[in-house]
């Protein structure tokens, strides 16, 4: 797929990130084919841009490999399933290109930084130079300043991705946008500003039309709404409601009714029985006070 091509006619290109602008970016790598999910819309706003005459070329930064969490055989797979998936939504990608290193990997080999990994942009200059694209004319698309930051550097034009999935350390983290030329809230929004940037109205029209953007109901909306409570309650002192009811409250007050019980009876041996009776109802009733005691205490700790 990245074999050098005949440098004539350079050609304009989308590069795009991988977790949390093509599919699902979950909180510790997408490590199996499992993992892997398109996000809404990806498929219909690839097939825009391949219609305006973009090549389309994914560039990613995967420590997972030098953290030892993955293989290159196990990345393959993935980007295998990825493919066909893209293939399921009449789509193909000219490029895919990785960079497995990390400063703190744990994988001798992948160790280190170098000019690959964004938002450095080794990946972006070397897909141009296999692809023969003309970086002037192309964009970079991503869901983190690394991406901005790395199509800055190479030359292209930048969006960021706002609205995209989001793993738990960036939910606490402003969206870095002094890096990137465009916001959008996901790729089909993104496919359009490129579109009316570069070929305008006009002609966009003879494009295939957008459909409306419409969520369906998946797991993907799920872990969305998660995510926007976790991120609302870290931002709130959520005060804590104490609850009228509980178990160890009701059995608090059947015992005490105990000891009222008990009470009475050793009033009733006192008066009438013998003392032996009496010293019987005391010590149940000092035990069910005990009892009463212990679970009010579980109550409060509850």
């Amino acid at each position: 797929m990245n074999e050098p091509t005949n440098a004539t006619d350079a050609k304009p290109a989308i590069f795009l990130d991988r977790d949390g602008t093509l599919n699902l970016d979950l909180v510790g790598y997408v490590r199996t084919v499992e993992d892997f999910h398109l996000l809404e819309g990806v498929g219909q706003a690839l097939r825009r841009l391949r219609a305006a005459g973009y090549l389309l070329v994914v560039v990613t930064n995967q420590a997972c490999l030098a953290k030892g969490l993955l293989s290159e055989q196990g990345l393959k797979e993935i980007h295998d399933h990825m493919e066909h998936l893209l293939g399921e939504e009449a789509v193909s990608l000219d490029g895919i290109y990785f960079c497995p290193d990390h400063p703190e990997g744990t994988v001798k080999k992948y160790r280190g930084q170098n000019d690959r990994r964004k938002p450095e942009p080794g990946m972006i200059l070397e897909a141009a130079e296999h692809l023969s694209i003309d970086l002037s004319k192309s964009w970079m698309i991503g869901d983190t300043s690394r991406d901005s930051r790395a199509g800055k550097r190479a030359g292209c034009r930048t969006i960021l991705l706002t609205g995209a999935e989001l793993s738990e350390e960036q939910l606490d983290q402003p969206a870095d946008t002094q890096h990137a030329d465009f916001t959008a809230e996901n790729l089909l929004d993104a496919a359009e500003i490129v579109i009316q940037q570069d070929i305008g109205p006009a002609q966009g029209q003879q494009l295939p039309q957008k459909k409306p953007f419409r969520q369906r109901p998946t797991e993907l909306d799920t872990r969305q709404l998660l995510s926007d409570i976790l991120r609302e309650l870290r931002h709130q002192r959520i005060a804590p409601q104490h609850r009228e009811f509980s178990i160890s409250k009701m059995l608090a007050g059947m015992a005490q009714c105990g000891v009222f019980l008990c009470l009475i009876m050793a009033y009733v041996a006192f008066s009438y029985w013998s003392g032996r009776a009496l010293l019987i109802c005391l010590m149940i009733g000092l035990t069910l006070q005990m009892m009463v005691v212990a679970l009010l205490l579980v109550h409060r700790s509850s």
